[in-house]
């Protein structure tokens, strides 16, 4: 990475008012428009033309990607005593998606504690590539990636009945990285624990696609595929994957990447602003919503963000794939 002169600002000396929180009516909104988009598109792609097919099935799975930016939201919140509302909104957009908050925090929140470090779950070396590799872990993890959170919600229950099994649960399923038995970790117990209504919820779609199996395969299970693929797309290349020594402001703007914050390409890769990464790095408790006038801040005095940002002119697609994706 380049070096560059580091600025003396710290993170309290941004506004307030540019640090708001998770907002559940902000959340309940946009699970309400993708909601609309979603059901949408499935009526129309049994009503149009089926050369229309891909168009609405990736639609829909550009709005599944949003449920779980939604999700993703509410993980940063306390899960201790979960209300209504963030019941609510967990289900109609987690479990839709094969997870819960509980889950996704167990390994999210441990990324953003030691982002790019040796204990980061998401930290892996092959994740560092690009052009046709690139293109292969994007299809090769992604295609798996929904139905493996769904098989974790069938395997809590044999966690919870056998302790033995939990740190296996907990190392393949929530990507615990500590090397620790987990066997009495309330955490994983509890992760366990929310995965049993998750594995109902489930087990009821499954059913319901023994009887409408045409509708559920078309509209819901191939969408949910392509959905996986979009994920590990973005997580390839949201981080510089290299491993740091701190989580400075500097370090978080050189390791970490803002990418398809443009209308067009947030309907699939960078839905619900996640695609603001860099500045959500900085200050991960901001929700999605405040993103982009924070990242509009640190573009007006952040002299690392505008030489990393403020640049001539946009990479195409090929060059994101292929190499960098260093972009306003």
């Amino acid at each position: 990475m380049m070096e560059r002169t580091l600025e003396t600002f710290k993170r309290s000396d941004v506004p307030a008012e540019l640090l708001k929180g998770v907002s559940y009516k902000a959340l309940a909104q946009n699970l309400l428009f993708d909601w609309v988009i979603v059901l949408s598109c499935m009526v129309l792609m049994f009503q149009t033309s089926p050369y229309l097919y891909p168009l609405w099935v990736v639609i829909i799975a550009g709005r599944f990607h949003g449920f779980g930016v939604i999700l993703h939201d509410l993980c940063h919140m306390n899960l201790t005593k979960k209300s209504w509302r963030l019941r609510l909104i967990e289900i109609f957009s987690g479990y839709v998606v094969g997870t819960t908050a509980n889950a996704m925090a167990y390994h999210h929140i441990r990324h953003h504690r030691d982002t790019l470090m040796d204990t980061d779950p998401y930290y892996k070396v092959n994740k560092k590539c690009s052009g046709a590799i690139r293109i292969w872990l994007t299809f090769k993890k992604g295609t798996f990636f929904i139905p493996y959170w769904v098989t974790r919600s069938f395997v809590a229950p044999f966690a919870l009945l056998i302790p033995v099994l939990r740190t296996p649960y907990a190392r393949i399923f929530l990507q615990d990285v500590s090397k620790t038995d987990l066997t009495h970790h309330p955490e994983v117990r509890t992760c366990a624990i929310e995965d049993i209504p998750l594995a109902i919820f489930q087990a009821t779609i499954l059913f319901i696609s023994i009887r409408y199996f045409d509708f559920m395969l078309y509209a819901f299970y191939i969408p949910l595929i392509i959905t996986g693929i979009f994920v590990i797309y973005r997580l390839l290349i949201e981080h510089e994957y290299n491993i740091v020594s701190d989580r400075t402001i500097y370090t978080m703007i050189e390791s970490t990447f803002d990418h398809h914050t443009r209308p067009l390409e947030r309907i699939l890769v960078g839905p619900n602003n996640i695609g603001y990464h860099c500045v959500h790095h900085i200050h991960p408790g901001v929700g999605l919503h405040n993103l982009p006038k924070l990242r509009d801040w640190y573009l007006e005095r952040s002299k690392q963000y505008q030489e990393k940002y403020l640049v001539p002119k946009r990479l195409t697609w090929k060059q994101q794939l292929f190499g960098g994706i260093h972009q306003k």
